[in-house]
């Protein structure tokens, strides 16, 4: 992006062992093929405790403060999230630490990770035309009305800086989800009408109101209340078919 209130960390994917010669970084944070366990790496020694394929991306310290940014649609809000504190910059003999970086992130986090010093001045806030911004370029770039960005303001520059891209979030910490999920589902069926596409089998509003009664019945996790939402919201994914795909599934519940 071009704004200058918005950065993303220098990263690099790492293939084999042979990748890892050509890296100059001094504080790296990696990520492995289990995207959650995660390490940080304080010296060009303690490369030798990664084993590729991973992510390797340049730590910023932040204060110890994570934004997760859910979007749906036309909607976002940001949700604070504890994360890892402060480090001095440049290389040391500190040995690499490994972390789950969703239990450090969970809202009732108790890790020595994200315990701040009391004399360190907080970061501030983002700035909500930021977000707004990243949001708008994002939903663009990625095609995609559903998705969640975390970022961390850079307590050096308060650059809001991304440093991950979830296309599948669990959204949880944002208020009135599901009145926004079924808002935007609403929407993009009453696009495809517009559009002249296909509506046997129902009004756009009949198709929501399955969907609606789906989500308030079903014992199913989040997550997988999304797995079946997400198909839903393909642009090739006409109203009838939509409706019938909801009848499948409320009759797999009962």
């Amino acid at each position: 992006m071009s704004d200058w209130r918005i950065c993303s960390p220098p990263c690099l994917e790492v293939h084999s062992g042979n990748d890892l010669s050509s890296i100059h970084f001094h504080f790296l944070i990696s990520c492995g093929l289990h995207v959650l366990q995660m390490c940080l790496l304080f010296s060009a020694a303690s490369l030798a405790d990664i084993h590729p394929p991973c992510v390797l991306q340049s730590f910023v310290n932040h204060g110890a403060v994570l934004y997760k940014v859910f979007v749906v649609g036309d909607k976002h809000c940001c949700v604070e999230r504890p994360s890892i504190k402060n480090f001095p910059s440049g290389p040391c003999d500190r040995k690499t630490i490994f972390f789950n970086s969703q239990k450090v992130s969970k809202p009732e986090s108790n890790s020595d990770l994200t315990s701040v010093d009391e004399h360190m001045v907080d970061p501030p806030c983002p700035s909500s035309d930021a977000v707004a911004a990243l949001v708008k370029e994002l939903r663009a770039q990625l095609g995609m009305a559903l998705f969640g960005v975390d970022v961390i303001i850079n307590i050096g520059t308060h650059a809001l800086t991304v440093i991950d891209i979830n296309i599948f979030p669990g959204y949880e910490g944002m208020p009135q989800f599901f009145s926004s999920l079924l808002s935007h589902i609403q929407s993009v069926l009453d696009k495809h009408a517009a559009a002249g596409s296909h509506t046997t089998g129902g009004s756009s509003e009949e198709t929501v109101g399955y969907l609606s009664t789906l989500l308030s019945v079903s014992l199913l996790p989040k997550r997988q209340q999304m797995a079946l939402v997400f198909p839903l919201l393909l642009p090739s994914a006409p109203p009838w078919l939509v409706k019938i795909r909801v009848q499948s599934w409320l009759r797999n519940l009962r």
